[in-house]
């Protein structure tokens, strides 16, 4: 398989694909405006659900999960993490376990899927919940986790927590020797706390300026530790609602494009119609706006957003290069992850995960999306 088109931040190229990974990668010249542009597929870390599949639901079943694929694949993704959020250990056992089986039955599944995302139900259950539900919440338990881990696997690879509860330290140490990240949001902690647990082997801040506090100390908060400890990447969502431009652009300056990742939080009213909806056991709703809601407004519950539209807003609001929102949408979070089967730059050797795509003003226009070297998407 040939193609040809603009590598952002390389110029025009023609990429041979062969046995499912990048053959060759000839750079022929500058950007052509009649080419589309080739980058890696887009590598979403967190997804608690979509086109009306939530992986929470009681409801789950296997064929139901692998189901998203070709509406994921519209959007230029082919690698995600299906994210289970707080919930009762029978309920998360039990959806761990139905992925598990989703993967073992859908090969596209099980290469779409490098592995699995708890976000809690070790977070905090004060001001900082949003749409988790506090009855499941509770200190992080390593005997509990491992239950969770035989139930999904062993594929659990990233978790996020609140590290002022206890026993978060000695929690924090014990996943990152397992090979799992760690990541810090849903927290009403101080600084302190988030410098405890970077120093134990935390390396990711979840949907960063969000899961946090509604008002901040002007100098105690969880935030400025968050933003300033360079051993944290910050994982954020670029939907218009969830950070404003302003944010964003700290964000950046403070990180470095190298320690941004694009996510989506996508829960399972992304591509549906506005109506409410039920998340876990909590009403919420789709607004016309494309926000997602609590129904009774006090927070935000996800979002509806799609990996192509995040990395055009994450440009106009950043004002970076599109060769670095692409970054901060493949290259970053795959190196994150460290999993070799997943794309990380259009180069030689690498799987051939790919999206080609034409940039407008509010998002990327897909044009077709290739995994492990063969069709899966073409508008």
């Amino acid at each position: 398989m040939q193609l040809e088109g603009n590598i952002p931040g390389v110029g025009c190229a023609k990429v041979e694909i062969a046995d499912g990974h990048i053959n060759s990668v000839a750079v022929r010249g500058a950007v052509s405006a009649e080419m589309p542009f080739i980058s890696p597929g887009f590598v979403d870390i967190q997804v608690n659900g979509f086109a009306g599949v939530d992986f929470s639901s009681p409801d789950l079943e296997a064929e139901k999960a692998s189901s998203v694929l070709p509406a994921i694949w519209s959007t230029g993704a082919t690698t995600f993490c299906p994210t289970l959020i707080t919930n009762s250990l029978s309920a998360l056992i039990r959806n761990f376990a139905i992925l598990e089986q989703a993967a073992r039955m859908n090969p596209d599944f099980a290469q779409a899927v490098p592995c699995y995302h708890l976000e809690g139900p070790y977070i905090s259950p004060r001001g900082s919940h949003g749409a988790h539900d506090p009855q499941w919440m509770h200190p992080p338990n390593w005997d509990e986790f491992l239950e969770l881990q035989r139930a999904a696997g062993g594929r659990i690879g990233i978790i996020t927590l609140a590290p002022e509860l206890p026993g978060a330290e000695d929690f924090i140490r014990q996943a990152r020797r397992a090979g799992v990240v760690v990541a810090i949001s849903h927290t009403d902690g101080g600084p302190d706390d988030v410098h405890r647990a970077a120093a134990a082997g935390a390396t990711l801040n979840t949907h960063l300026g969000n899961g946090c506090p509604e008002y901040l100390h002007r100098h105690k908060a969880p935030l400025w530790a968050q933003l300033a400890t360079e051993s944290l990447h910050a994982s954020i969502i670029c939907d218009g609602f969830h950070l404003p431009p302003d944010v964003v652009k700290v964000i950046v300056a403070v990180k470095g494009i190298d320690k941004c990742i694009l996510i989506t939080d996508a829960v399972h009213v992304a591509q549906l119609p506005p109506g409410k909806y039920t998340l876990v056991g909590t009403d919420i709703e789709l607004l016309p706006s494309g926000q997602v809601v609590r129904a009774d407004h006090v927070s935000m519950a996800g979002s509806a957003l799609t990996m192509n539209r995040g990395v055009a807003i994450f440009i106009e609001f950043s004002q970076c290069t599109l060769a670095s929102a692409i970054q901060a949408a493949t290259a970053n979070p795959a190196h994150l992850l460290r999993r070799p089967t997943i794309c990380s730059q259009v180069a030689v050797g690498q799987p051939a995960n790919l999206v080609l795509f034409r940039q407008e003003p509010d998002t990327l226009k897909v044009e077709s999306v290739i995994s492990r070297g063969r069709y899966v998407h073409s508008a």
